[in-house]
């Protein structure tokens, strides 16, 4: 029994050493040969932002929104995320074919270094939102803190699941790599990520309705809440974002564990 549970314990050592081996080769292959290195994973957002500054404050003044700057920075840092959640996830397996084909080990761990590579930017990024919280000295409560945490995590369960389905799916399709490419730029346009809804000449109550039904701007505004900017903190959206994730990834994982199985004979 003891041997047993030390060849257990031993195998999960192993998985662990070979997960974080996986996201720090990634990560280094992302950014090797750039001279910006590491600094690529904040130009994106940051750029965004910037041109979205210039062109929507207007709007933003005219808001109910507490800090214009922060509520457009935390909106296009928090789509960074999760678009790189979505787009890592879905290319995992097809990333890492010329080593999956060769050596054997839980097809798991290649969709979650994917994912915590996106966690790792997420980081990074965060340090610019401190930074402009910090000029704009907006005060931050620790529930909010910790309540988006909950949520950064909790989406990460979420994409993890939503990643064992369309990493499989994506090696006998290819095509899904554009059409989540497409989705993910209609997303961005049609959730505020960096516009408001109050009093914004742009949209009539028809658009607003739409806009509201979609579940990621209800995501946005929680996240702006955390940090006490739009909104109020909802629990029951917590909740059920949470057992909508951990649902998703149960289901997630034990189709990937099938499925897995046959996708040599089409890389």
């Amino acid at each position: 029994m003891f041997s047993e549970f030390k060849r257990r314990f031993s195998n999960r050592r192993q998985y662990i050493d070979l997960l974080w081996v996986f996201v720090k080769t990634s990560f280094k292959m992302r950014y090797q040969n750039s001279i910006l290195g590491v600094f690529w994973v904040m130009a994106k957002p940051l750029l965004t932002f910037l041109l979205m500054f210039q062109i929507w404050s207007g709007f933003g003044k005219n808001s109910q929104v507490g800090i214009f700057p922060i509520y457009l920075l935390t909106g296009v840092v928090f789509f960074t995320y999760f678009q790189e959640l979505v787009i890592y996830g879905q290319m995992s397996l097809l990333e890492k074919a010329h080593i999956i084909l060769k050596v054997s080990f839980p097809r798991q761990i290649a969709v979650v270094s994917s994912l915590l590579n996106a966690l790792i930017n997420l980081f990074i990024n965060l340090i610019v939102v401190f930074f402009i919280i910090f000029i704009n000295r907006l005060a931050l409560k620790p529930e909010g803190m910790l309540y988006f945490l909950f949520l950064v995590i909790t989406l990460f369960i979420f994409c993890s699941g939503l990643a064992f389905f369309t990493s499989i799916l994506t090696i006998r399709f290819r095509d899904l790599k554009n059409i989540f490419d497409l989705g993910l730029f209609l997303l961005f346009w049609s959730t505020p990520v960096f516009y408001t809804l109050e009093n914004n000449p742009l949209f009539d109550q028809s658009a607003i309705d739409f806009i509201n039904s979609i579940p990621f701007t209800h995501l946005l505004n929680q996240v702006r809440a955390s940090f006490g900017l739009y909104y109020e903190i909802d629990p029951n959206f917590a909740l059920t974002f949470f057992i909508v994730s951990v649902t998703l990834l149960v289901i997630g994982w034990r189709s990937f564990s099938v499925r897995v199985k046959k996708i040599a004979e089409y890389f």
